[in-house]
């Protein structure tokens, strides 16, 4: 199995130089934001793995919070389940005694 995502690793560098350097040639120019910020003869495939790069960061961000709400919501659960387990412990380790015994005083009263 680890071979197969190695060599599945390999063809997607192998794709990526490949589109790299077919494209090597290309400029574009970019403006972003209304033209706060500009440039002029940038290659395309600079532009397009700098979009791809930060559009990883930015999904990483999210991840990294969402990952945190869940965490926070897991131990929440276990704090309640603790509570319950233990509930559920004192239960068990009730006297059938001490339960029928209660109830036959209310009945002879």
């Amino acid at each position: 199995m680890w071979a197969l995502k190695w060599f599945l690793a390999v063809i997607m560098i192998l794709v990526i130089l490949g589109f790299a350097l077919q494209n090597s040639s290309q400029t574009v120019d970019v403006v972003f934001l209304s033209s706060a910020w500009q440039a002029q003869s940038v290659q395309l495939w600079l532009v397009i793995y700098a979009s791809f790069g930060l559009g990883v960061l930015f999904w990483l961000a999210v991840s990294i919070f969402q990952v945190l709400e869940l965490k926070t919501t897991i131990r929440k659960l276990k704090k309640e389940s603790r509570g319950v387990q233990s509930e559920l412990e004192s239960l068990r380790n009730l006297s059938i005694g001490e339960d029928d015994a209660g109830y036959q005083l209310k009945e002879e009263a």
